[in-house]
């Protein structure tokens, strides 16, 4: 057994860069795992029990590896050949290096419940074919994952020496060996330039197919594929990136019961997957959990029938301020091919999309590009799927619109309101005065406020609070001198008041506080210097009195600051009292005082969001200031 690397003929030179394999380059686990996996998932033998999967670190002898003495030489004469590409140099240079170790690492990717690789090495209609022996061509068709033969490079690029092994058994029990080396032209014996893929096999590079011939360590022992890759470049957190990578992307497959993966020592399946989605829910980017909840328990779920795609399903998660107004977009392989952000919502939400039809897979695998993360409207050509992507557009949408209780109140444009609004980094830069955007469906509720608020008065020539005379000297104490502010409007929607200053002050919703701070209230939180904010506030459960705050610096430091929250109506406001306090973690804050919390730690522009339970199950709108602790 021989490495094999045929003649060039005079056909042009072939560099470093490979392009399926750059394509590939980069966070190499999260691509690894999509391809080898949906993969196998297209080679499913037996429909009533899953394909299952495993990835293992291998410790190979280097005695082990047939011909590695033959590709060992094959590196120092690519690095003779392209001497002049540092990068290249440096690669094949280090390459020569790890294939003279004594023992060589290597990652093995194993699947059951597939049908193997069946075919010839010159059946161009057989798998075997398109897997081993060809370049950008697939057998693949209809709702499978791949379709260009560009997803069998990721082994390459995942490779220190870009070597790879295939042994395959198919389910008449034959069985295939061959090694493949993607590198660059070089030099052969003679002076003879050689393609840049090689072949480890019988005579002229051909695959093994006498099972005593193939190395025991190599030998396929069920029906099904191996796929050995040599010097997997392995960090001391493999076991934890690749099972990032199989519960963010497959976890629809898995809890359907089409995958079992197992990686290392741990076997991820529909049993232990919200155990295991919960465990790295805490990991940057992680959103599985919230998509896979929406899917099992959504607050709604819709299924509608398409002129195009045909029958498609919408499931909708929504209330949790953590959820990230995506959209996991699905189709039948039960991978995730990406998550569709920027939907506009009042209320916070996430989705599944799902497509699982035949005609619907076909039309949106048309539309991938080969890392298949994507489904673009331009691909193949230019506008060529406009329509399908409008289609499922429209019905996300319109599905996502209802979650929002329909009112009857006629809604007014105001220009220029969205110079008053705290920045949402989910929010795309658009007017909020946009037709979009003026949706009767996202009316918020106005309830008014009472004329007066009980136990609270305005001295017309101090504009300050005093304590109403009808109450016990008690509660005097309570009094405190607050900033004057003009305000409107009561309720738990959003609205916008102005201070003095320019600034946002209070209102139901949202304003840029602080208003300049008054002086006065020895001892009290207005006594101290005041801090410059943006906040929004809104109404979670009115009937339990349960507020969320959402407060933000606007500074270039941080600051350890105590919040005033007070109730505002028309020509007053007032410390509102609150019975607790936390931040949205569950961290409780304290309540020092009348409508004072804290003291809180405040970043540069990073959101604080907060929940506040009133004494009172009361509808107000609030204003919030802060000053330094």
């Amino acid at each position: 057994m021989k490495w094999f690397f045929p003649k060039n003929d005079g056909g042009r030179d072939s560099g470093f860069h490979d392009a399926g394999v750059e394509t590939f380059k980069g966070n190499f686990d999260q691509y690894l795992a999509r391809e080898l996996i949906q993969n196998s998932l297209d080679a499913r033998l037996d429909l009533k029990q899953p394909v299952r999967v495993k990835f293992e670190m291998l410790k190979i002898r280097r005695r082990q590896i047939p011909d590695i003495e033959g590709l060992q030489a094959t590196y120092v004469e690519c690095g003779k050949y392209w001497k002049d590409d540092p990068k290249a140099q440096s690669f094949f240079e280090h390459a020569t290096k790890l294939a003279a170790q004594p023992q060589l690492n290597a990652l093995k990717v194993s699947d059951y419940n597939t049908t193997g690789v069946p075919g010839s090495d010159d059946q161009r209609t057989g798998n075997w074919y398109h897997l081993v022996r060809s370049a950008g061509s697939s057998s693949k068709w209809g709702g499978e994952g791949g379709s260009f033969g560009i997803g069998k490079n990721a082994p390459f690029a995942a490779s220190n020496l870009r070597a790879v092994f295939y042994s395959t058994m198919t389910s008449d029990r034959k069985r295939a060996f061959q090694g493949v080396a993607t590198l660059v032209s070089h030099k052969k014996r003679r002076g003879m330039t050689a393609q840049p893929t090689g072949f480890l096999g019988t005579d002229s590079g051909a695959s093994v197919r006498v099972s005593n011939d193939i190395p025991r360590e190599f030998r396929r022992a069920e029906c099904g594929l191996d796929i050995i890759i040599l010097e997997y470049p392995a960090a001391a957190t493999w076991q934890n990136d690749l099972m990032y990578s199989v519960l963010d992307n497959f976890w629809p497959a898995i809890d359907i019961g089409d995958l079992v993966v197992t990686v290392g020592d741990q076997t991820i399946e529909k049993s232990n997957l919200p155990t295991l989605l919960e465990a790295f829910s805490g990991q940057d980017g992680f959103n599985a959990h919230h998509y896979y909840k929406a899917h099992i328990a959504p607050a709604q779920s819709f299924r509608e029938q398409l002129p195009n795609l045909e029958e498609v399903s919408l499931y909708l998660s929504v209330g949790n301020m953590e959820l990230p107004k995506k959209v996991a977009m699905v189709r039948k392989t039960g991978m995730v091919i990406f998550q569709k952000g920027y939907l506009r919502s009042i209320v916070p939400f996430c989705g599944v999309f799902l497509c699982r039809n035949e005609k619907g897979n076909r039309l949106l695998r048309e539309m991938e590009p080969p890392r298949h993360d994507e489904w673009d409207p331009d691909h193949p050509e230019r506008g060529a799927n406009k329509r399908i992507e409008s289609e499922y557009m429209a019905f996300i949408r319109e599905c996502i619109n209802k979650l929002v209780p329909v009112d009857d109140s006629k809604v007014i444009t105001i220009p220029g309101l969205n110079r008053f609004l705290p920045d949402d980094d989910e929010t795309p830069d658009e007017s909020f005065d946009s037709g979009e955007a003026t949706s009767k469906e996202e009316t918020p509720d106005r309830a008014l406020l009472p004329e007066t608020i009980e136990g609270r008065k305005i001295d017309p020539r101090r504009q300050t609070m005093q304590p109403d005379k009808s109450k016990a000297e008690g509660d005097e104490e309570e009094t405190e001198e607050v900033s004057e502010s003009e305000g409107s409007g009561g309720g738990s929607g959003q609205s916008i008041n102005e201070t003095k200053d320019g600034q946002g002050g209070g209102g139901g919703g949202s304003g840029n506080g602080n208003a300049e701070a008054e002086k006065g209230g020895k001892g009290g939180v207005q006594s101290k210097p005041s801090v410059p904010i943006r906040y929004r506030t809104f109404s979670k459960d009115a009937e339990a009195g349960i507020y969320s705050i959402m407060v933000a610096l606007r500074a270039i430091s941080s600051a350890t600051v105590v919040l005033q929250i007070s109730a505002v109506g028309d020509d007053q406001k007032v410390p509102i009292r609150i019975k607790s306090a936390c931040i949205a973690d569950g961290m409780p804050i304290a309540v020092s005082g009348v409508g004072i919390l804290g003291p809180v730690q405040l970043e540069p522009e990073q959101m604080l969001r907060l929940e506040v339970q009133l004494s009172e199950a009361i509808r107000v709108a609030m204003e919030v200031s802060a000053h330094e602790a």
